[in-house]
């Protein structure tokens, strides 16, 4: 196993240089220049040319590029052009936002996408059925802003005063400061690898309540997260209760169910307990891809809602042309595919006995 692992990593290095070359040559061919994007009026010839001097872009792509890639192997990502703070700063304060809502949507997607598959499956072409792929359809059908949008105007604005009514925007868009774990916990003085834990934890709205023992806080963030979870979870909810759906029909006629049938097992136990673990392995595929894709659906949520996470932070870079942060944010989520493909390839052997990975 651990072999395994080594000979993966190892193998998605070359594709994580080659999405950083991607990366760097698109961003570089975008019209338009970080001076200008930055100084605006104040984007002299000079002051461009100062500018471009500072930060290296004065120098062939082939140099820059090479410079950049000497960073990333020494643990630095580089400093943000519009904020002028280290990218890492930035990944730390702002990627657990992000984290926090994908686990949610993704968590939602998965487990009624798997139990909307499985009603389906087990009442093939039932009105339970049709309705279950109806919904499935629709929800790959409507985009995420506009699911967000029609979310936010029913529940906060056509049912507020009711007790159904939710926010619209991010807690912390109202002023509201997340409270530091460390200092919760009687350790201010606390320095290394843990406070840095620790504050990057403290980011997250409900591991933060929890932490820090604040049940109107847990609430409070529960009440927030609940749109943008909802509207981010849809699509992916509606592919894996499909591909759970058409998954365990195959499944189901199999011998061994048959078999498992004629021995007098009821049909939930046939379901739970022989066909949906073999029917899981595509399902386990798609979970890992939708992670993609909640990512990326991320940057339109946070927009709408008002979540400062790593997908609006790297929307207003590309605005910006902040090259550095757009960069650097690839790298972290170049990574984190490497090691959720690698997690859903490891989980084959767990779900179906007959897989076996080769160490």
């Amino acid at each position: 196993m651990t072999t395994y692992i080594v000979r993966r990593l190892l193998v998605s290095l070359p594709v994580i240089f080659g999405i950083l070359v991607a990366v760097f040559v698109i961003t570089r061919l975008l019209p338009g220049d970080p001076c200008r994007a930055l100084l605006g009026e104040k984007a002299t010839e000079a002051a461009c040319a100062a500018f471009n001097s500072r930060y290296g872009f004065d120098q062939p792509m082939p140099i820059q590029f090479l410079k950049y890639l000497q960073q990333v192997l020494t643990g630095d990502l580089g400093d943000s052009i519009r904020f002028g703070v280290p990218v890492t700063q930035l990944i730390v304060d702002r990627l657990p936002t992000t984290i926090e809502l994908t686990a949610i949507s993704l968590t939602i997607a998965t487990f009624f996408g798997i139990k909307l598959g499985v009603r389906a499956a087990t009442k093939r072409n039932s009105r339970t059925d049709v309705s279950t792929m109806i919904f499935a359809n629709l929800g790959v059908s409507i985009p995420v802003f506009v699911l967000g949008l029609l979310l936010a105007y029913l529940f906060a604005v056509v049912l507020k005063g009711t007790p159904i009514a939710l926010p619209p925007a991010n807690r912390y868009t109202a002023g509201v400061i997340p409270t530091e774990i460390a200092v919760a916990w009687g350790l201010a003085g606390l320095q290394g690898p843990l406070r840095g834990l620790l504050d990057f934890i403290s980011n997250m709205a409900i591991p933060n309540a929890i932490l820090t023992l604040n049940l109107g806080n847990l609430l409070d963030a529960v009440k927030h997260l609940i749109l943008p979870s909802v509207a981010l979870a849809t699509i992916p909810m509606a592919v894996i209760a499909r591909i759970t759906r058409s998954s365990l029909l195959d499944v189901l006629g199999s011998d061994y169910i048959r078999t498992a049938r004629a021995k007098g097992l009821s049909e939930r136990e046939v379901v739970s307990k022989h066909a949906l673990r073999n029917a899981l392995l595509p399902v386990a595929t798609v979970v890992g891809l939708s992670l993609g894709g909640l990512l990326s659906g991320a940057v339109l949520t946070e927009t709408i809602f008002g979540f400062a996470g790593i997908g609006r932070t790297i929307s207003d870079a590309i605005t910006a042309r902040d090259y550095v942060v757009v960069q650097g944010v690839t790298v972290i989520v170049s990574v984190g595919y490497v090691v959720v493909n690698l997690i859903v390839d490891i989980s084959y052997a767990y779900l179906d006995p007959r897989v076996r990975i080769n160490s």
